[in-house]
């Protein structure tokens, strides 16, 4: 879903390639560059228009993804850190393109000729690079954290840029050694997949999400507070990892408020959760003690001794902490406190 907003972290780029670059300039003459800038306006614009009327909702999210800068030094380890999580996972994509490149042949290999001038490698090196690029002098300015998984759209056109700088035919030795490398990836990576979610949880015990039990989280509190208010569960307060799970498994696939902020989840209306009352849930720290970042909204929700649920694999439970903010009517015909 993020991949859409990559087109940000490219235009910065493309634009100082439009102004910087001699032959790129050239462009500005023609009317090619703004038929398309209206062109993606007129299809961005119902996105724009909910993005206003929804308080740029996506870019909250990434803001409380993004850790705070603690220090100087993070304006210098957080980018270094995406930078090499990046390269990590690189790691595959590189190995099947290295056929392309090793072994080199004992007789001389001429480069084969290509359409591809050198305005065409400059432009095509900027698409494969200036995304991350741009990313990391984001990073280093204001020392934001960054998520590793944010790097994926980045790299669209690295596989461009690499078959355009080794300039090498692609013949049948080279093709057999790109589909071997490809198939013991492929093989590896299936190898990883299964050791790390069938053979490893029986002896490190690290958390792994894939694990959480949200099927019986979901099942387990909404028959619990149907049972102590005999009405069926209509809202959640919780994180989005918490909250989510029990919204998607419970039958009644309640409505989440977001870390129990009206900012974070602007579509629901207070008024109406304090009428029918909500469900309160968290897994982190104290289970018999209401997070402290719920209490604006649901300060006198009445706390339930903690629900334990195994994992899906291994033999680790999770302890959770819960409470149930009880209906109440009278809120019901008074104006929202939503924002």
């Amino acid at each position: 879903l993020w991949s859409k907003y990559f087109v940000l972290v490219l235009a910065l780029p493309l634009g100082l390639f439009v102004l910087i670059d001699r032959d790129a300039r050239k462009c500005l003459a023609t009317p090619g560059p703004y038929v398309a800038a209206a062109a993606a306006l007129i299809v961005m614009a119902p996105h724009l228009v909910w993005l206003v009327h929804n308080d740029f909702l996506p870019f909250a999210y990434a803001e409380h993804r993004a850790l705070p800068s603690r220090g100087l030094i993070d304006h210098v380890w957080r980018p270094l850190q995406f930078g090499l999580s990046q390269l990590f996972f690189l790691i595959p994509s590189l190995l099947i393109s290295a056929p392309l490149f090793y072994p080199r042949r004992r007789n001389p290999e001429l480069p084969i000729a290509m359409s591809a001038d050198a305005f065409d490698r400059r432009i095509v090196t900027l698409l494969a690079f200036g995304p991350i690029a741009t990313v990391l002098t984001l990073s280093a300015v204001t020392g934001r954290g960054t998520v590793a998984m944010w790097g994926y759209p980045l790299w669209l056109f690295l596989g461009l840029w690499l078959v355009l700088i080794a300039r090498r035919a692609f013949d049948e030795m080279r093709l057999r050694r790109v589909l071997l490398t490809w198939a013991i990836v492929f093989v590896a990576l299936a190898l990883a997949f299964i050791g790390n979610y069938a053979v490893l949880p029986r002896y490190d015990h690290r958390y792994r999400a894939v694990f959480f039990p949200g099927s019986d989280l979901g099942r387990e509190l909404s028959q619990r507070y149907r049972a102590a208010t005999g009405q069926p569960l209509a809202y959640v307060i919780g994180s989005m990892w918490d909250g989510g799970n029990v919204a998607h498994y419970a039958s009644e696939h309640p409505r989440v408020l977001i870390d129990g902020s009206a900012a974070r989840a602007p579509w629901i209306d207070l008024a109406d959760l304090k009428a029918r009352g909500a469900l309160v849930v968290w897994t982190a720290g104290d289970p018999l003690t209401l997070p402290a970042e719920f209490r604006t909204i649901a300060a006198d929700a009445a706390v339930q001794p903690p629900v334990l649920l195994h994992n899906r694999r291994g033999d680790s439970s999770l302890s959770v902490g819960w409470a149930i903010l009880l209906p109440r009517p009278s809120y019901a015909n008074r104006p929202s406190a939503g924002p």
